[in-house]
């Protein structure tokens, strides 16, 4: 009987997470902020888009809105 490689593939599919997420926001006055950031790996990549999604929010606190995105 071979050994089942759910496991193996599991792990790999956990590892090999990235993120690249990029907002581009601006306010009234026309300034702009760029909220940004890369990872690999499931750990990284949860921790990435946490410090992304909390810079969105506090710019939107500050009055920014978001002009572009992509993930």
């Amino acid at each position: 009987m071979k050994p089942s490689r759910a496991p193996t593939l599991l792990l790999l599919l956990a590892l090999g997470a990235c993120a690249s997420p990029r907002a581009v926001l601006v306010n009234d006055k026309g300034e702009y902020i760029t909220c940004a950031g890369t990872s690999a790996g499931l750990i990284s990549t949860m921790i990435e888009t946490s410090r992304f999604e909390r810079c969105v929010e506090d710019a939107k606190a500050k009055g920014y809105r978001i002009e572009r995105q992509s993930s």
